[in-house]
């Protein structure tokens, strides 16, 4: 067991009908240190714009990033499973992943790799743990997935959303979609996530959705 892992983590428990997102969380380049969300995080911010409850799973680094983006996510009323990894910054994304296709396939050595570890970890076991519990009183589950290693058992997560009976999105990089082959529906990205993508799936999962709540 790590330092950082124990048995006394707590229990998160989201609100019912909560949209589950879970997955590879990360900031984008900012020139002013402000803190924007990019990967699970921004989609997360972006179904809260739309009026749904939310909630986020995955990790962030043990860093000023990582502590500022849980407060925002906080802020807007998002429920947040978030484990912060021990002496690891939280992932800057580009506009393209910056995964290579030896990280893709889990070659890389483990110093190299987004998150630090190769395989099914104990923080991947966690998360997938968190997953199967977040599952149980969620409407929906969406997956982002740039290869970082913060889902260890794609096809186990999918699975999670079909013993409930939930919908489930993934958005993920090419080379993680193979993984993904029993989700309700994929869509390659990259790790800036737009709204379209979130959109188009509710129309779909969701009879009578017509877009955003007017305010």
């Amino acid at each position: 067991m790590s330092q950082f892992l124990t048995p006394n983590v707590d229990v998160v428990n989201h609100p019912d009908g909560h949209v589950l997102v879970v997955g590879d969380v990360a900031v984008e380049p900012s020139a002013n240190d402000a803190v924007v969300p990019a990967g699970a995080a921004q989609a997360t911010v972006l179904l809260a714009d739309l009026g749904y409850a939310c909630s986020l799973t995955g990790f962030v680094g043990s860093d000023e990033a990582g502590v500022a983006l849980l407060r925002s996510l906080q802020a807007r009323a998002i429920s947040t499973d978030i484990l912060a990894v021990p002496q690891w910054p939280t992932y800057v994304a580009s506009s393209q992943s910056a995964v290579t296709d030896q990280e893709a396939v889990g070659e890389a050595p483990e110093q190299q790799r987004v998150l630090p570890f190769n395989g099914m970890s104990e923080y991947q076991a966690h998360l997938q743990n968190r997953v199967e519990r977040g599952v149980r009183n969620a409407s929906r589950l969406v997956v982002v997935d740039q290869g970082y290693g913060s889902v260890g058992d794609p096809p186990a997560t999918v699975f999670a959303a079909a013993q409930h009976q939930i919908p489930s999105l993934v958005l993920c990089a090419s080379h993680q979609a193979r993984h993904y082959i029993k989700a309700s529906r994929v869509v390659e990205v990259g790790p800036t996530v737009t709204s379209q993508e979130l959109v188009q799936w509710l129309r779909e999962s969701e009879p009578g959705f017509n877009g955003p709540p007017v305010h």
